[in-house]
């Protein structure tokens, strides 16, 4: 049940051709918009995973020119990857997907508030 705003790659770059300072701030607005899903998301993996431990549970926000991802901070050996290969599941069903759809409605807000906030620049600058 991702969130989708169609266009969003077309926006950025135009706004980074525009102005890199513009481009900074909407990937920054982004940014904002998905932390209480992250924050959700390692409350749900700390609370709804048994024996995950404090290195997996921590998350992370990413920004691309395509999309906003809630991913975790750690990353994979192969090592730990044969202990336990549900985790990725795990993480995406009990921690990651309810945080999203606990979070919808303010996701949506805070995108359409960066939204807003470029409309304005833009009239501005037109």
């Amino acid at each position: 049940m991702p969130i989708e705003v169609k266009g969003l790659r077309e926006l950025t770059k135009a706004f980074a051709l525009l102005d890199k300072t513009t481009a900074r701030e909407i990937r920054a607005g982004l940014r904002t918009a998905a932390e209480p899903v992250r924050a959700g998301a390692e409350l749900g993996a700390a609370s709804e995973i048994t024996n995950i431990g404090p290195t997996w549970s921590r998350m992370k926000v990413g920004v691309t020119t395509r999309v906003v991802y809630v991913a975790p901070r750690a990353r994979g050996t192969r090592i730990r990857q044969r202990k336990r290969k549900n985790l990725a599941g795990l993480l995406m069903d009990r921690a990651m997907l309810p945080a999203l759809e606990a979070n919808v409605g303010r996701v949506e807000n805070a995108v359409g508030r960066v939204l807003d906030d470029l409309g304005h620049q833009w009239e501005r600058v037109g």
